[in-house]
């Protein structure tokens, strides 16, 4: 079982991007997320989306390495994006060429028997399928509805239902599925060019001024940089105990839901050990190294601003003044 999961992981390429201060990257995240959710114009969010992939390329990141972190939730944006066109019926049917977008569904008994002897056949294909069972899942979700869309033949209706698309459900669909990928470029450029580490002076530098809780957040920076770093070390902690199970006889693919549950136990048990070994692991390594919550500590790398965290503030000021400008005047 390959880890795919990239969430977390540091790749050094030494651009501009990896120089800036962290403080500068924390800043820039969260104001270029409020300036994504204040625009509410496709064209817009899209040349913001066609920005970002430009610095995502000028940072040197492997694009193809960048676009696997997406992987993880592309059925979540599917879902979203056709959930909002089928059940958002506000504003009016788009009319292409003179045709309504509007489709007539009649569900018989005989498109139901062919649409159960359909999903038969994917469950029982599945098992021998290791790649690309999302897009089969898609590919049979549009079979079956083209056959009740089609096969309309038969002794008894079952039922019978229409779904169009209406232009405020299609622009809110797009508004949601833009948004989503600008904040997961924006967050992506954030976790693959900050080391956990620097993350954590950053925040504890942003974080500086309020002193009368600065102890708290000393605390929560290193939490979060704690939760960063082990991310990836846990998923391959995940991998081997899977690699084991595979070589003792468990097949986590098939098999019923009882098993797959009892399956589950056995992978989740020897991960708690893991993690509470880990965690103590790092307890005392961080107490042997004289680390005390909330002090003061010394560090080899002075958080400083140079020229180009100059340069970028300049440009989110700007950036933002434009977006809420165009707001107030109704544009975006």
């Amino acid at each position: 079982m390959n880890n795919k999961i990239v969430f977390g992981q540091y790749i050094n390429t030494n651009s501009w991007i990896h120089r800036l201060d962290p403080r500068t990257k924390l800043v820039t995240l969260f104001l270029m997320m409020i300036g994504v959710f204040l625009i509410s114009n496709l064209y817009v969010l899209l040349g913001c989306l066609v920005f970002f992939f430009v610095v995502v390329l000028t940072s040197k990141i492997p694009l193809i390495k960048f676009l696997q972190s997406f992987k993880t939730i592309v059925m979540l944006i599917v879902f979203t994006t056709l959930f909002q066109i089928i059940f958002n019926r506000n504003g009016n049917i788009i009319e292409v060429k003179g045709y309504l977008l509007s489709f007539d569904f009649t569900l018989t008994w005989i498109n139901l028997a062919i649409s159960i002897v359909i999903l038969l056949i994917y469950f029982l294909l599945m098992r021998y399928i290791k790649k690309g069972k999302g897009i089969i899942f898609l590919i049979v979700f549009f079979v079956i509805m083209f056959l009740q869309y089609k096969l309309t033949f038969g002794p008894v209706i079952v039922s019978s239902y229409n779904i169009a698309v209406f232009d405020v459900g299609l622009k809110t669909s797009l508004l949601v599925l833009l948004r989503i990928v600008n904040l997961l470029t924006l967050s992506g450029l954030l976790t693959f060019t900050t080391k956990s580490t620097d993350l954590n002076n950053g925040i504890e530098g942003i974080f500086a001024p309020f002193k009368f809780m600065r102890k708290g957040i000393s605390i929560l920076a290193m939490m979060i940089s704690i939760a960063l770093r082990f991310i990836p070390t846990l998923i391959n902690e995940s991998t081997k105990i899977l690699r084991a199970q595979a070589s003792r006889g468990v097949d986590f693919e098939d098999g019923r839901l009882k098993d797959k549950i009892f399956q589950i136990v056995s992978l989740l048990v020897p991960m708690f050990v893991i993690s509470y070994k880990k965690a103590e692991d790092l307890a005392n390594a961080m107490e042997a190294r004289g680390y005390i919550p909330g002090e003061e500590r010394s560090r080899i790398n002075v958080l400083k601003y140079k020229l180009g965290d100059l340069f970028t503030y300049v440009f989110l000021i700007i950036f933002l003044t434009v977006i809420i400008f165009f707001k107030i005047k109704g544009v975006i």
